[in-house]
């Protein structure tokens, strides 16, 4: 079986060890993850990335230093979209706003809005309604 490639967005590196270590654990032959802590590392992985290696889900934080998860989204719009239509966006948010979660549906790309709860229980969803 082929792995999924997921990409996760997140300048949390607690949150980002806690999920490269769960995953590694728990999903290490289904699953590869790559993690980026700013939008701007994860546009150039995106941009030299061959297709065979192009995520099949990316999971973004909203509220990041430089960039944020709205601009990832948009910028993902224009520059990837086209070319990679079945790669899918999660946004993973402390925020509990109703226009960011209105906003965030509203992207093509966006299949959905996890509130941050525990970094395994945002996984255990994510997984089991998409991959």
């Amino acid at each position: 079986m082929k792995k999924k490639k997921i990409m996760m967005i997140d300048d949390d590196d607690i949150n980002n060890y806690i999920a490269e270590q769960w995953i590694k654990t728990s999903y290490e032959d289904t699953v590869s993850l790559i993690v980026y802590p700013h939008v701007e590392g994860a546009i150039q992985f995106l941009e030299t990335c061959p297709a065979q290696d192009f995520p099949d889900l990316i999971t973004c934080d909203l509220k990041m230093p430089g960039f944020d998860g709205f601009e990832f989204v948009e910028i993902y719009e224009e520059e990837f979209y086209r070319r990679h239509p079945a790669t899918r966006i999660v946004i993973l948010s402390s925020s509990i706003r109703k226009d960011d979660m209105e906003k965030a549906k509203s992207y093509t790309s966006v299949i959905d809005f996890v509130p941050k709860l525990s970094v395994q229980d945002n996984f255990k969803h994510i997984f089991s309604h998409y991959l």
